[in-house]
């Protein structure tokens, strides 16, 4: 996550040519140790515990190492100890940039310092970023006073990073009251709020999402490539509505809409949030009306 950031600014700016930056890409895909896997290696999970733990994520927003604590698998210490082993992700990004003559740790640290700058991080945020915590950065990209729009975008982007792919990154929001696309797959919610969920694309960008989501290769936007993005719109919105039934608030899940060349509309603005994943860009489209 951390990497996509960083190194689009690394592009944008000529610190980084394209052969470099995929370099780069293809260096932290190598590198990248799974929790349960190193949990395995240690001798503190079976396969069959690692497996049945990652299907267990598959139906709740919940951490690896969390859902191992409630299941007695591990201790908060075994988890503890097994985070101290995964490189932090911008750790991964350094050493590749390092390791690969292309910045020395001079010049990486002046650019942490323009990017920084030129993004208006806080250094909360940009320690947040650099640990791959994208919720503290929200603030940063989205401005609005309905909290409920932070909680259901980072419920989004996490289930993007864990069902799609963990290469991300996102752009500026802005609220609207209409949207146009070539590519919608959205589902509309009611009860003690109404809203809606869904992505947008004016190209095949939108094909990231469904690829990764489907684990398959969809050649055209067509309605079953619409129709994975729409599981996926499903998938989160299920855990959010189970959410919010914590906090006594119900809301019901409509069919999901496949649309193709359409207007949204709406009298209450939505919000537009650009989502680059593996540098494809789709719209995450979110309404709350409350």
């Amino acid at each position: 996550m951390f990497s996509q950031f960083f190194g689009t600014f690394l592009l944008e700016n000529g610190k980084l040519d394209e052969e470099q930056f995929d370099s780069c890409m293809e260096y932290i895909k190598a590198n990248h140790v799974k929790l349960g896997l190193i949990a395995e290696n240690e001798g503190l999970l079976t396969r069959e515990q690692a497996d049945e733990l990652n299907r267990l994520q598959m139906h709740s927003d919940t951490r690896f190492g969390d859902l191992a604590i409630e299941k007695g698998y591990l201790t908060e210490s075994d988890v503890d100890f097994l985070l101290s082993q995964q490189s932090k992700p911008y750790l991964i990004f350094v050493q590749a940039l390092e390791e690969q003559d292309f910045m020395n740790a001079d010049e990486i640290k002046e650019a942490f310092s323009e990017f920084q700058q030129a993004k208006g991080f806080s250094d909360e945020a940009f320690e947040a970023l650099k640990n791959g915590d994208i919720e503290s950065v929200l603030p940063t990209y989205i401005e609005t006073d309905i909290p409920e729009y932070y909680e259901l975008i980072a419920l989004s982007l996490r289930n993007i990073v864990r069902f799609v792919s963990r290469y991300i990154r996102i752009e500026k929001a802005s609220f609207v009251s209409s949207l146009s696309a070539k590519y919608i797959a959205l589902q509309r919610t009611n009860g003690d709020y109404d809203g809606f969920l869904g992505f947008a694309s004016d190209d095949d960008g939108i094909l990231a999402i469904a690829d990764g989501y489907a684990k398959e290769i969809f050649p055209d936007v067509d309605e079953d490539a619409l129709d994975s993005v729409a599981e996926f719109t499903n998938c989160i919105n299920g855990l959010h509505a189970a959410e919010l039934s914590y906090k006594d608030v119900s809301i019901d899940m409509l069919p999901p809409e496949l649309l193709f060349d359409a207007t949204i509309e709406d009298e209450h603005t939505f919000c537009i949030l650009p989502v680059y994943v593996e540098n494809q860009k789709s719209n995450l489209i979110v309404m709350i009306d409350k």
